[in-house]
């Protein structure tokens, strides 16, 4: 199952970083990527900032920085998804992942460009309209994730898209040792995407105060805005006090989705060193996380972690 993933996207541990709104930047990205997983630039919030052209000089950049295989990110919900696949097209990449949409109408362009498509999906269902539409693997992505979420448990979710689709199974959602990594692959997977273990790199460059929040922080904090009101897709986040503000305004009497979405949204742009006054995904995986470490140090230990753990278990296979 290891060698799956690993011969598929070209790299040497079968650990993806995904990618992440305000956090996959170029140096983040590469840091993985030299270090044998695969690391994802994220662009939705680079082209909400400075439009497609704004992307495709921070994918150069990328370049500058790695010559090894990388991902790119693209929500299809964003208005210029269209743009960013032909950004990505003419670039190049290794592997592209998908969310807040159906990527169906643009597989055709990214497969003739060479490009693996990996779209991230929340249920079994989903995840086997997914591969008959092409995609050439599936990211399940279970509820303790960070960022938007769906209502499916990780453990629960993985082994049902394993057994609904034939093409590769990543797990995501929980994930930030070996233990999991090990656990994944029990699950049907053949690698893992982890987001809020990497934040905790030295080569993140959020600010130091949301590192350390997110240390200091347990598996309870990881709390979830947009659970209330219908039609929102709720996320989870780090505890702050914008994020418990916008979970109070969903509790008022007459609070909109409109209104929701206006709070939610501009505290989600908001991450420039007052972590007051953002809301920034966290999954409740930071019960796990304990000390801020490379990027080559988290995936050198999560492979060493797992070898463990599959030797312990190899005498129960002889049984």
């Amino acid at each position: 199952m290891r060698q799956d993933l690993c011969q598929l996207l070209g790299i040497r541990a079968p650990i993806i970083a995904g990618g992440m709104t305000l956090v996959s930047t170029p140096e983040l990205v590469a840091a993985v990527s030299n270090a044998g997983g695969l690391g994802v630039f994220a662009t939705g919030d680079k082209a909400q900032e400075g439009g497609p052209e704004r992307v495709e000089a921070e994918l150069r950049r990328l370049k500058t920085l790695t010559d090894q295989p990388f991902g790119v990110n693209i929500p299809i919900h964003s208005p210029v998804a269209g743009a960013l696949v032909d950004i990505v097209c003419a670039e190049g990449a290794t592997l592209v992942t998908t969310g807040a949409g159906n990527p169906a109408p643009y597989l055709p362009q990214l497969h003739a460009a060479g490009l693996k498509v990996a779209p991230v999906v929340p249920s079994p269902e989903i995840a086997a309209k997914m591969e008959a539409a092409g995609a050439d693997l599936v990211i399940a992505e279970g509820m303790e994730s960070g960022g938007f979420i769906g209502k499916i448990t990780t453990l629960v979710l993985v082994p049902q898209v394993a057994s609904a689709v034939t093409i590769p199974v990543v797990a995501a959602g929980g994930f930030a040792d070996g233990r999991g990594l090990a656990a994944a692959f029990a699950l049907g997977a053949c690698g893992v995407q982890l987001g809020t273990r990497f934040m905790a790199s030295r080569e993140c460059q959020l600010p130091d105060v949301y590192k350390q929040a997110i240390l200091a922080q347990r598996s309870a904090d990881a709390i979830v805005e947009g659970a209330v009101l219908p039609g929102l897709l709720s996320h989870r986040s780090i505890r702050t006090p914008a994020a418990e503000a916008v979970i109070a305004y969903e509790h008022t009497p007459g609070a909109t989705p409109e209104g929701f979405r206006e709070l939610f949204d501009a505290a989600r742009l908001e991450v420039t060193g007052h972590l007051d006054k953002a809301v920034l995904g966290m999954g409740q995986v930071a019960g796990l996380i304990h000390e801020e470490l490379s990027c080559q140090d988290i995936i050198d230990t999560i492979m060493r972690e797992c070898q463990e753990v599959l030797g312990d278990l190899a005498p129960l296979g002889a049984q």
